[in-house]
């Protein structure tokens, strides 16, 4: 009986530590892949939003069709 329960605990430790590995090197190729989310991309604030007006008049003009 516990030679049995030797051997699961033995192969709950060896899928702990695979699925530690492989969450290390998941999160390590998104890092590397991702890059950094501060650095400036070709859309910046002053132009990623419509102003206020500009919504209005989309939203009217959908509201037509």
């Amino acid at each position: 009986m516990s030679k049995s329960t030797n051997v699961q605990q033995e192969q709950n430790q060896n899928a702990k530590e695979a699925a530690k590995i492989q969450n290390k090197a998941i999160r390590e190729f998104v890092e590397d892949k991702a890059g950094d989310s501060r650095t400036k991309g070709p859309v910046d604030e002053s132009t990623a939003r419509l102003p206020d007006d500009q919504n209005r008049l989309i939203t009217q003009h959908n509201l037509r069709k």
